[in-house]
């Protein structure tokens, strides 16, 4: 299903576990495998600020 580009502000704020090509992005920024990429995604939350900063955190 294509993204509703009417809530793109909100939108912008999550990671799917669901779109490869934003897996494939999260996996390319950390330098991650995109399997690692999605179970990180998927065992903590669509929440990029969540994401990020549960890869800061990994160092």
């Amino acid at each position: 299903m294509p993204d509703d580009k009417s809530k793109i502000k909100q939108d912008r704020k999550l990671v799917s576990s669901e779109e490869t090509y934003e897996v494939a992005a999260f996996a390319r920024k950390y330098g991650i495998p995109q399997s690692e990429a999605q179970t990180i995604i998927k065992r903590y939350g669509p929440s990029r600020k969540k994401l990020d900063n549960h890869m800061a955190a990994r160092g």
